[in-house]
């Protein structure tokens, strides 16, 4: 997993897509609605489990932080949901905001729709005033590590001991090189800044 931060978050006012707009999580009926969204988005994350109601009792019931019918937006276009976020005001405890389980189908990709959830994420957060927003994500979602990079992410070190913060810097260097990225700063498991990270061709 890596693990970002936003130490200075603010919503640039992206547009939702033309045909699409943002509604709230409404209750039990909306749960199909999201697991369809996370097994076409996030296969990975739905097969770890028995079925789509186990993943969502344990990522949006059971877990320190998210309320879905407070936290838990969809995107609809054409009429149907098509993509999902949860904005966290304050998770595990940590008094920071978090934007947890991004899933957009993947044939209303490359349409901006990722691009307006990481902002319309950070809006509903600093408008209630979260001055760091965090995010866990992984290398191979390197369509969304450009949004959320773009969104003002940076790199955070999630390493508990030196080999896995070693192991972070490793995969961070890899995103780097592989985006094409001038740099990315890199900070501490709390969030203060440890180093830059710079292209490896680069000396």
């Amino acid at each position: 997993m890596l693990k970002m931060f936003n130490i200075r978050p603010e919503s640039k006012g992206v547009p939702c897509p033309e045909g699409c707009r943002a509604v709230r999580f409404s209750g039990d009926t909306d749960v199909p609605a999201w697991i369809d969204i996370c097994k076409d988005g996030e296969q990975a994350l739905i097969d770890r489990y028995s079925d789509g109601f186990a993943v969502f009792d344990r990522e949006l019931i059971h877990i320190d932080g998210p309320d879905p019918y407070r936290d838990t937006w969809f995107i609809e276009c054409d009429g149907k949901k098509i993509a999902t976020f949860t904005a966290v005001p304050n998770m595990w405890s940590t008094g920071m905001g978090y934007i947890h389980m991004v899933a957009c189908k993947q044939a209303y990709r490359g349409r901006g729709i990722g691009k307006f959830m990481a902002d319309y994420a950070l809006k509903i957060l600093t408008d209630i005033g979260k001055e760091r927003v965090f995010l866990l994500t992984s290398t191979g979602r390197l369509a969304a590590l450009s949004v959320y990079i773009k969104a003002g992410f940076v790199a955070a070190d999630d390493g508990r001991t030196p080999e896995e913060s070693e192991e972070q810097l490793r995969l961070w260097q890899g995103v780097v090189n592989t985006l094409g990225l001038p740099s990315i700063d890199f900070l501490t498991f709390e969030g203060d800044y440890k180093t830059t990270i710079y292209p490896d061709n680069v000396h």
